[in-house]
């Protein structure tokens, strides 16, 4: 008797159930994996575009951290001259240039529309304001003066150039002048000169220190001669504008805040250098807050634009209105880099009294800061 043999059920099963996918299942594996594809995608596309704005926002963010920093260091300080004084003496050939007013006007704002100081560019937008002060970063310290040989021998040597403008004080009196030439025998570079006559520019007056003030070149002046331990400054007058970064017209405008600051050339003559400060200011106005009290109680009772203080500040000059002025209140425009159309349509902002809208998608921002005037207070 024979025994017919079988395949098993389950083991034939097993075998039609390995014939692959049908179309159907193709079909929602693809959409599947396109779905996810597609959602990883926006991910990415939505955190590129959230990380570019959020660079662009710290980038403008620390950058004006940075102007208002710089700038409020400088108007701050304004007319600072290292110690108080009672009579001055600025001894300079031209006194009155922007860049020598150390005891008459520090402090002096621009509209947008004025003429700036001479030898500042044009600016490109906004307000503009020049701050002169006796920069401390560095003192020397005096030990003999000698006026009719006009010479200061310093405790030590210096890195003074020639021509550098520079303020000497002793609490009592104190002087702007120009370092006409330095000593150098024997390797001793501790003598700052200010003699008449020299081939510098600006130069300094016949009656070098004379008193009484306020006109200290007259020759009937009496010379002075300063103490030992007295302070010798270098000055820093420093002019903040907005200028176009790019000088060819065919790129596109790129706004920068600017310093224009007095610089000594090397060769006995000041001149001035323009240092670029911060990438991207937009826009800057200014306004200043004017003490309209009479007599002054060194308090704040408005703040008006440049083109208002001539009659909102008390005074019958320039010079005794613009010193009725404490405080400086800034605002700036900032704007992102060209390439950085961080927007997905144009932003409207409120700026100046105004609400903008822009034709680009760039990123603006506006910021506002108030800064004292230490000396007046």
């Amino acid at each position: 008797m024979s025994m017919r043999q079988t395949s098993h059920p389950i083991r034939r099963v097993g075998r039609y159930r390995q014939r692959g996918l049908s179309l159907i299942e193709l079909m929602v594996s693809l959409t599947i994996g396109l779905v996810i594809v597609t959602t990883i995608g926006y991910v990415y596309v939505g955190a590129a575009a959230t990380f570019r704005s959020l660079d662009a926002s710290s980038r403008i963010q620390e950058n004006v951290r940075f102007a208002f920093e710089r700038m409020s260091h400088d108007i701050r300080m304004a007319g600072f001259t290292g110690c108080a004084y009672r009579t001055t003496a600025n001894v300079l050939n031209n006194p009155d240039d922007w860049g020598h007013a150390l005891f008459t006007m520090p402090v002096v704002g621009y509209e947008a529309s004025a003429t700036l100081p001479t030898g500042v560019p044009a600016a490109l937008r906004g307000d503009a304001i020049s701050v002169i002060r006796a920069d401390n970063a560095r003192e020397y310290i005096v030990d003999t003066h000698n006026p009719n040989s006009a010479q200061f021998q310093l405790k030590a040597n210096h890195d003074l150039k020639q021509g550098e403008l520079l303020v000497v004080t002793d609490c009592q009196h104190a002087a702007l002048f120009q370092m006409t030439n330095v000593n150098n025998n024997n390797n001793n570079i501790a003598t700052v000169n200010h003699n008449t006559g020299n081939a510098t520019t600006p130069g300094n007056c016949t009656k070098g220190f004379g008193l009484p003030v306020p006109n200290p070149c007259n020759t009937n002046g009496t010379p002075y001669t300063f103490s030992e331990g007295s302070r010798i400054l270098r000055l820093s007058a420093i002019t903040y504008v907005i200028l176009n970064k790019e000088t060819n017209n065919s790129l596109p405008e790129r706004p920068a805040l600017f310093r224009r600051a007095m610089r000594a050339d090397g060769s006995g003559n000041e001149v001035q250098v323009s240092e670029e400060l911060v990438d991207g200011i937009a826009d800057m106005q200014l306004r200043y807050g004017v003490d309209t009290t009479v007599p002054a109680d060194g308090t704040v009772d408005t703040y008006v634009s440049a083109s208002d203080v001539a009659a909102t500040a008390p005074g019958t000059t320039d010079q005794e209105r613009w010193a009725r002025v404490l405080a400086v209140q800034i605002d700036l425009l900032t704007v992102s880099k060209p390439d950085q159309q961080v927007a997905t349509e144009p932003q409207s902002y409120y700026y100046n009294g105004a609400t903008v809208t822009p034709s680009d998608r760039l990123m603006r921002k506006a910021f506002t800061t108030t800064v004292a005037v230490r000396n007046r207070l």
